[in-house]
């Protein structure tokens, strides 16, 4: 037997034929015979990838200790042949041990991509290995392994770095420091793992970090130790440039808690840029603390849209206890504003005319508004600045009612309807807008009556337009409805009529039938088009409409009657439709009648 197996070695050695020489490789590495080490050894230097990869393979099945320093050569790693490499790979994963992290690590970035997964998969089991032995040296290897760029080995690392407890944070702070973003933000989370209060520090020092990454690892680790320490530079980090960033911070300070509220309260007093206010607010907005309900109040009014919106998401939470503060947040000073305009304008002291401009600022009427920047053209300062002054109280407190409106149509409590009834004559168009649309997120029926008689007097389009939808919701239907409806199918907004078509069809009133039906002959093809949809609504409830319809002037009436009346399918149409066709010249109308009579027929 060992004759024959050194008449093997000899061939692996110098027989010209590469089968051969790969043949013998592959036998040598089954006897698993030590002696063979050697021989197979030199065989890495045959010039035939296949004899080299045998090789590597048989070596593996020997497992020799310095096996990890011959197969870590670039000669091997480096192969033009991908073969070799994965064997090398392969071989290493299954040798295990410190020594081969950095032989695979440079594996990770081969260009072939079985030589890429069989890194990783490699990596992935030395991790498992490494992770049953919890001391500082193994915590080591594993930081070594956290710069790969893969998902899974690297959550799988961070897990086993944070199962070690204690006796890794010394290791994972001093790695704190290092270049690789991807070993900082994967210390970080594995010190989120341990929850050490003691790595509160090096982790607040890593939220100015310059990269997203370890920003976000560092903020969802001091969620999860949850310390008070973290409050102030987790509060700072709402100001973050980045979205997510704000998010994540936002997020670790719900988990830190009540704590949080007071503090919160005192930033949001000196926050001065807009997303910071406003991810300050929805904050507090998440702990619903009666102590924060006021401050988010202030909010309401605010110059950014993205504050008072935030603002109002806030008080949205606290739901039924928000509404009274909301509901005081809508009263307007009703002193007229007439007379002090008119005394501002001709008064001809001017410390009288200024303290005039400051009473109409404080009063916070929006009906003062064209004639205080009417008063602001002058060359004099003071007047200037007195009147930006009064018209950002002016602004401020109109912004405040829209948004105290918003807020209460999204609680949707009947209890805030009384106080939106009250201003839907507030001066302010934008104001009355977010009033209609509240009342129509209630839907409570008193809203129904007040809506009705407002779409006849209201000058504002857009205010018309959101009440003649709102007059077609569940909650505000009826006969005041149905009237003011009818009523602007003539308004002069084609966009109000078409609303008000809608609302009729799904208010389906018989009323409706025959103003809806002569709106077919609107001049707007979306008004004709939502009049037609809602007799569709209407049903039989149209049909006599309908036929009278049958005989107008206007051609497009004619058709459209025609093929609503195919649409319904109700027998009394068929001899009013035979008429028509008899008699009717357009072809166009009667290719409908021809439709609509043939829908009659399959019924």
């Amino acid at each position: 037997m060992g004759e024959g197996l050194q008449a093997l070695a000899g061939k692996l050695c110098s027989d010209p034929d590469w089968r051969r020489r790969r043949e013998s490789a592959l036998e040598l590495g089954y006897t698993r015979d030590v002696r063979w080490y050697d021989a197979l050894v030199r065989a890495l230097d045959d010039p035939d990838p296949s004899v080299r990869q045998a090789v590597i393979l048989s070596l593996g099945r020997l497992g020799r200790p310095g096996l990890v320093d011959e197969l870590a050569k670039p000669k091997i790693l480096a192969a033009e042949d991908a073969e070799v490499r994965r064997a090398a790979i392969s071989v290493l994963g299954r040798i295990g041990g410190f020594a081969i992290v950095d032989a695979i690590s440079q594996s990770l970035d081969d260009p072939d991509w079985t030589v890429r997964n069989e890194a990783i998969a490699a990596v992935g089991r030395l991790v498992d290995q490494f992770s049953e032995f919890r001391v500082p040296e193994t915590a080591k290897v594993l930081v070594r392994v956290l710069p790969i760029d893969d998902r899974d080995v690297r959550e799988k690392t961070i897990r086993a770095l944070g199962s070690f407890g204690k006796p890794a944070v010394a290791v994972l702070n001093d790695a704190l420091g290092t270049k690789s973003e991807l070993v900082r933000s994967g210390v970080a989370a594995a010190l989120g793992l341990i929850r050490d209060p003691a790595t509160v520090p090096g982790l607040v020092r890593m939220l100015g970090d310059d990269s997203r990454q370890v920003r976000l690892a560092a903020l969802a680790a001091l969620g999860n130790i949850s310390s008070s320490r973290a409050i102030g530079p987790l509060i700072e980090r709402l100001g973050d440039t980045d979205a997510t960033v704000r998010e994540a911070a936002l997020d670790a300070l719900e988990r830190v808690g009540a704590a949080c509220v007071v503090p919160l309260i005192e930033a949001l007093g000196h926050a001065r840029i807009d997303v910071e206010i406003a991810a300050i607010l929805r904050t507090l907005g998440r702990f619903e603390d009666p102590r924060a309900l006021v401050p988010i109040m202030n909010c309401l009014g605010h110059t950014y849209m993205t504050v008072r919106g935030a603002a109002v998401d806030a008080a949205v939470r606290y739901g039924a206890e928000a509404v009274p503060l909301l509901a005081d947040m809508l009263a307007l000073n009703r002193v007229p504003v007439e007379p002090l305009i008119a005394e501002a304008r001709r008064h001809p002291n001017k410390r009288n005319r200024l303290r005039t401009i400051r009473a109409l600022g404080e009063l916070k009427d929006s009906k003062a508004v064209p004639a205080l920047k009417e008063m602001g053209q002058g060359d004099d300062r003071e007047t200037r600045l007195a009147v930006e002054e009064a018209l950002r109280k002016i602004g401020s407190a109109t912004w405040a009612r829209a948004s105290a409106a918003k807020a209460l149509g999204f609680i949707r409590s009947p209890e805030g309807v009384p106080a939106l009834l009250k201003h839907l004559r507030d001066p302010n168009s934008t104001v009355r807008l977010r009033v209609v649309r509240a009342l129509m997120l209630i839907g409570d029926a008193r809203a129904s009556k007040p809506l009705a008689r407002l779409l006849a007097s209201e000058e504002d389009t857009e205010v018309r337009d959101e009440i003649a939808a709102a007059l077609g919701t569940q909650g505000l239907a009826g006969s005041d409805a149905v009237s003011a409806c009818i009523r602007a199918l003539g308004d002069a907004s084609r966009s109000v009529r078409s609303h008000a078509a809608r609302s009729l069809g799904r208010l389906a009133s018989p009323r409706a039938a025959p103003h809806l039906v002569r709106a077919l002959g609107d001049g707007y093809w979306s008004v004709s088009r939502d009049a037609e949809n809602s007799i569709v609504n209407l049903g039989s409830k149209a049909v006599p409409s309908l036929i009278e319809a049958l005989g107008a002037r206007g051609r497009a009436t004619r058709l459209k009657a025609a093929r609503i009346l195919g649409t319904i399918a109700d027998p009394r149409a068929e001899r009013p439709l035979r008429r028509l066709l008899s008699a009717e010249r357009n072809a166009d109308v009667r290719e409908s009648v021809t439709a609509a009579l043939e829908k009659l027929r399959a019924g």
